[in-house]
Parts: structure tokens; sequence; C-alpha cells
């Protein structure tokens, strides 16, 4: 579920959206975000957001720290 949550944080939702979207409660998509943001390093919902829109357009990242956080986001699949 987290990998849904991620690919549909692209964006920007609110968690009520996400929430109605993925046939989730806010509570449960607001849980998922916030293991996303752990696992990513601590990134911010704006930086989640951009990252998730960074992966479905399939533009590499440009920035140091942005790259280092695309390594880790084949993790997501395997952890959900």
């Amino acid at each position: 579920m987290e990998r849904q949550v991620f690919a549909a944080l692209h964006n920007g939702p609110s968690n009520e959206a996400l929430a109605v979207s993925l046939h989730i409660t806010p509570r449960t998509a607001k849980f998922h975000i916030a293991n996303l943001r752990t696992k990513l390093g601590g990134l911010s919902r704006l930086q989640l957001c951009l990252l998730a829109a960074l992966e479905k357009l399939e533009v590499p990242a440009m920035c140091l720290t942005c790259t280092r956080t695309l390594t880790k986001a084949p993790e997501l699949a395997r952890s959900a």
C-alpha cells in the first residue's frame, strides 16, 4: 500500500483526497505518508510529493540529495 500512496502523491493531494482515491481512511493515508517520509530520510511532505512527481515523469534527479533519495525509492516496493 505504501507504494500506491507514494505513486498517488505526484499531484500533492490532501490526506482526505488521497484516502478517497485509494479507498482507505485519511488516518491510514497519514500513517503511510509518515512511514514514507521516515524511510526516505525525513523528507518534508512537499519533497515527498516532488519526488513522486519526478518518479512518475521518469525524470532523473538533478541534485545530490534527490539522487540519494531516488536510489532509496525501490526499497519501498520491497517493504510494502
